[in-house]
């Protein structure tokens, strides 16, 4: 589809995925099969019984493994040579942080406002193009039919980014962002902080939203038409819609951060261990 030289570019991709759940477990499969020949795989999270109707690979025996190195072993079974480096730790740690740096591409398949705003942040700031994905589903209620779908963010620093899309509730990053000091100290005084279960997720909706990020991913690195800057998903009606907003003339992401590498103190995000 876009030959021998849009593989080589393809090939010489450093991508680093961001969550690898229900989404990023789609992606690294797909990145495999796609022919990235280097991917860093950050998340902390575990496999229990919960996952295995959405990420990719997970198996019974697999409950209580780590998703980095059920992903990691899906990707070295698709593509034996590959380099693939494994963190299983939060994105908040200097670790995760050296990856993004070393990165070519950032995909974020994150659940929470918090951690999308630091990878939003860190791209903007060390211009790491960043594909941020994100599923819905939307329980029938009083006013409002059932519906789910999803979205994909192609965020392209100093020329739009989940802010300018309007993608980021800065309220609830604040939330995401607190100390567990501050979160229990919150919640013991009875302040509101959502539902804590798990958000439902199917393994098809995953798959439509990864392979849409995807091929946005082949877009941005081939060349083989720009990509778009918001695609979404209305599976209630079968359809994927592109928007064609632009940065926000005074987004403070695009237009300060971006570029300021360490001078944006995007480290100021980091957490101990």
């Amino acid at each position: 589809m876009f030959g021998p030289e849009g593989q080589r570019k393809i090939d010489e991709q450093r991508v680093c995925l961001v969550g690898l759940g229900g989404v990023g477990s789609h992606i690294a499969q797909g990145l495999a099969y796609l022919g990235v020949s280097s991917l860093s795989l950050v998340d902390d999270d575990r496999i229990d019984e919960t996952s295995l109707n959405r990420v990719v690979g997970a198996k019974q025996a697999d409950i209580g493994r780590l998703k980095v190195e059920v992903a990691r072993e899906q990707i070295l079974q698709i593509r034996p040579s590959a380099t693939v480096t494994t963190l299983p730790k939060n994105l908040r740690t200097n670790e995760a942080f050296a990856l993004l740096r070393d990165a070519t591409a950032i995909f974020g398949n994150v659940d929470h406002d918090g951690p999308r705003l630091v990878l939003t942040e860190f791209s903007a700031a060390y211009r790491k193009p960043l594909i941020d994905t994100a599923t819905e589903i939307f329980p029938e209620a009083e006013g409002r039919p059932f519906d789910f779908g999803g979205r994909v963010v192609i965020a392209r620093p100093g020329e739009f980014c989940l802010f300018c899309a309007n993608q980021i509730d800065r309220e609830m990053a604040k939330v995401d962002l607190e100390s567990p000091e501050v979160r229990a100290l919150r919640k013991k005084h009875g302040y509101g902080l959502g539902d804590e279960n798990p958000a439902p997720s199917v393994c098809a909706l995953n798959g439509v939203v990864a392979n849409l990020a995807i091929i946005e991913f082949i877009c941005l690195v081939t060349g083989v038409r720009d990509p778009e800057r918001l695609l979404k998903y209305k599976a209630t009606r079968g359809v994927v819609t592109a928007s064609d907003d632009r940065a926000s003339p005074d987004c403070y992401t695009c237009k300060c951060v971006c570029g300021q590498g360490d001078k944006a103190n995007v480290a100021r995000y980091l957490i101990a261990g």
